[in-house]
């Protein structure tokens, strides 16, 4: 892959609310920041205490106050033992909503990849994946690698990694990112996964029914067609890849494939072949980073991992 691909990541973008989960997502970033020389942005939004649930001396600006105080003298904390460890750290701060606020501080400071944990410090989960970490993934310009409390602690380098595509220049992104992502010392397999789902007028036959024809394998035997350029492309650049072609809804068949093969990671775009597909891929990434039982690295093809 050459040097020039171990340098592409110069800033890890973490976010911390100083919970367990926050900080399993700070060791990933500080074994990726150690594996690229990058620095890290560790960053924090204190959000504002509403006045209702909490008692009067709390509600008080005195009250906001030495609670930011606080919390910033946790991250200066946390800031300081990993410098003392050797690591360039800078740190961020802001006060509001957090997701919202950390989309800005991503923005000001311009990484090349966001680290960030699905739960917070309530322990209560959202609809989908934690509303923090939902909407960075859904706004962040960078690439977002998302970290669920139950996440294996083996982060010393990825092992296996799932990738899907359906074939369009957006999914190519995640290819990119994924290549970019891993050094040449620190090489998983690769798992590249199309799911060839059955077309909705074909529900009441599906994939068993149109076996009788032999469809299945003519299918099967197009796209592994189409995909051998992309197949090839990532053996030359050192690569072991297998490739998996899956039957049914896509984000079950990407995350069963990540479990079943005990997958460190998966790394997918989040828009696809057209303007309703883009929609409807939204949504699959955001699902499959609340399914997932390893970290998702979610990639929005508007920005690539690497330099601007």
């Amino acid at each position: 892959m050459g040097e020039q691909n171990r340098k592409t990541i110069r800033t890890v973008f973490c976010a911390t609310d100083f919970s367990e989960t926050s900080a399993l997502a700070l060791r990933h970033a500080v074994s990726l920041a150690r594996r690229h020389g990058a620095r890290i942005v560790l960053a924090h939004v204190i959000e504002p205490l509403p006045v209702e649930p909490y008692p009067l001396p709390m509600a008080l600006p005195e009250g906001e106050a030495a609670l930011r105080e606080e919390a910033m003298g946790r991250l200066q904390g946390l800031a300081a033992s990993l410098r003392e460890d050797g690591l360039d750290v800078e740190t961020r701060n802001a006060v509001g909503p957090p997701g919202p606020r950390l989309v800005d501080l991503i923005e000001e400071t311009a990484p090349q990849l966001v680290v960030i944990g699905t739960r917070g410090q309530t322990g209560l989960r959202h609809l989908l994946l934690g509303s923090t970490a939902e909407h960075v993934v859904r706004r962040s310009s960078a690439p977002v690698l998302t970290i669920h409390p139950d996440d294996s602690e083996r982060i010393g380098g990825a092992r296996r990694v799932v990738v899907p595509t359906d074939l369009s220049d957006d999914a190519e992104v995640a290819i990119e990112a994924f290549v970019l992502l891993f050094t040449s010392e620190d090489v998983p397999k690769l798992d590249l996964a199309f799911v060839d789902s059955t077309p909705p007028y074909l529900d009441s036959v599906g994939h068993e029914g149109l076996s009788k024809g032999e469809l299945p394998d003519a299918r099967r035997e197009e796209l592994a067609s189409h995909l051998q350029p992309m197949i090839t492309r990532l053996r030359e650049d050192g690569f072991e890849v297998e490739l998996r072609i899956l039957d049914g809804s896509p984000v079950e068949a990407i995350t069963d494939l990540a479990s079943s093969e005990g997958a460190d990671m998966i790394v997918m775009s989040t828009h696809g072949r057209s303007a309703v597909v883009n929609f409807l891929l939204g949504r699959t990434a955001q699902r499959v980073v609340q399914r997932a039982t390893c970290p998702v690295l979610t990639v929005c093809p508007k920005r690539r991992l690497g330099p601007a």
